[in-house]
């Protein structure tokens, strides 16, 4: 009997993960806490989709990142 085991999902690139301080060193437009504050209100706002939780480490996908950010454009007024 053989087992095909074929997600549905994308894959995902562990290249596209990066750490708080990783991601705010390469866009000074966002500081540590601004987006320790987006993670601590993921859940409400949506931050949700962007991280990953690996134990104590939070990774943030920098292309789910640039979506959130564009899905901001206008929702506040």
């Amino acid at each position: 009997m053989q087992i095909h085991n074929q997600s549905t999902q994308p894959s995902i690139n562990v290249d596209d993960f990066v750490t708080i301080r990783q991601l705010t060193t390469s866009n000074p437009a966002f500081t540590e806490g601004g987006i320790r504050a987006l993670i601590f209100r993921a859940k409400y706002n949506g931050f949700n989709s962007c991280i990953r939780r690996i134990g104590r480490k939070i990774l943030i996908s920098k292309s789910a990142f640039a979506r959130w950010i564009e899905a901001q454009n206008g929702e506040m007024q």
